[in-house]
């Protein structure tokens, strides 16, 4: 996995980006951006994208523009990748968690998976804006996300993806580029829900783990464009992929098909010993001994697991093992 470490004004930091890890942005555009973004929509996202970011998020907007410069890449597509959500909604994938109080303080992680077959790369983003808190975040290469991400404050958050039934029709910005600007103005855990309030959101509908240093913790169901709050300050919670707050418990767009395995995998998470330290998470996050364990190794699994991040608010401290956690060590990128 790359880390790029930029700094400057949006524009500078894009570049910086691009220029850095434009191999990779140059292969995620034509083997992941070209297949999934239907051809003959990229015109509309594009105009979308130019008339809607600039309202909302300028700063964000900048900064993709400095990316495709930087990666001398299509800019449409490259937009189109970061505006509209362009994965599948089979959503069997990634297990965040949360732990209030550990040896080491609040902990919020995770394990990231893909589809089997699928071929994106991930890059590990530090950057320092001339104009808000510096962040590091771990992300597709060449999207601009601030899920799965902390702050020089100790705000952390990671996610899962779900799903949203919810209308998303009309001007709006995808959660993944707002949570980018919002990491990079919060400096509690409730800012980020407060903050991200404030945008027209859409996208495909996330479980997001927050927790900050003081020890402030609760999950984010968010069926955009609506946000629920749940599991506040419990000492241990997870995701598998469902929605848990009772007034979006349903309100993903998954094919029914899909959701007994992701109830399976809570069912099994519920039976492992409560973490109290980091190692402890680390234990959990490696366990391959089930189909329905957070460390995936595709088969009967279903997906495969691509890397796993621990972040330690209160220590300032973000840890990531680039590919399964069971073989490979984690390293501190923070």
């Amino acid at each position: 996995m790359t880390t790029i470490e930029c700094s400057g004004t949006p524009r500078e930091m894009g570049r910086q980006y691009g220029e850095g890890a434009r191999a990779d942005i140059q292969y995620e555009v034509e083997n992941i951006g070209r297949l999934y973004v239907a051809p003959e929509r990229v015109d509309g996202f594009f105009a979308e994208a130019n008339r809607i970011l600039p309202i909302y998020l300028p700063e964000i907007y900048e900064e993709l523009c400095g990316i495709a410069e930087g990666a001398n890449v299509d800019f449409k597509i490259l937009m189109a990748m970061n505006f509209v959500d362009t994965f599948d909604n089979k959503t069997e994938r990634c297990t965040p968690l949360l732990l209030n109080d550990s040896a080491e303080g609040v902990i919020v992680a995770k394990n990231n998976d893909a589809g089997a077959t699928e071929k994106c790369r991930f890059v590990t983003l530090i950057r320092r804006p001339d104009n808000g808190i510096p962040v590091v975040t771990v992300t597709y290469t060449g999207w601009l996300s601030g899920l799965d991400s902390m702050n020089a404050e100790g705000v952390a958050n990671t996610h899962g993806s779900v799903g949203s039934k919810f209308d998303k029709s009309g001007d709006r910005v995808d959660i993944r580029l707002a949570m980018m600007q919002v990491m990079k103005e919060c400096r509690t855990s409730g800012e980020v829900l407060e903050k991200l309030g404030r945008y027209p959101l859409t996208g495909k509908g996330f479980s997001i783990a927050v927790g900050d240093k003081y020890k402030n913790t609760f999950f984010i169901d968010a069926a955009v464009p609506k946000l629920v709050k749940r599991s506040e300050n419990v000492p241990y919670a997870y995701s598998t992929n469902l929605y848990c707050a009772p007034e979006v418990e349903f309100a993903d767009m998954r094919e029914p098909a899909y959701r007994p395995f992701c109830a399976a995998r809570s069912e099994y998470l519920a039976q492992l010993p409560v973490p109290h330290s980091m190692n402890d998470v680390k234990t959990i996050l490696s366990d391959h001994s089930s189909p329905y364990a957070p460390c995936r190794h595709a088969g009967e699994a279903r997906s495969l697991t691509k890397w796993s991040m621990i972040n330690l608010p209160e220590k300032g401290e973000v840890w990531v093992a680039d590919g399964h956690p069971c073989e490979n060590e984690y390293k501190r990128v923070w």
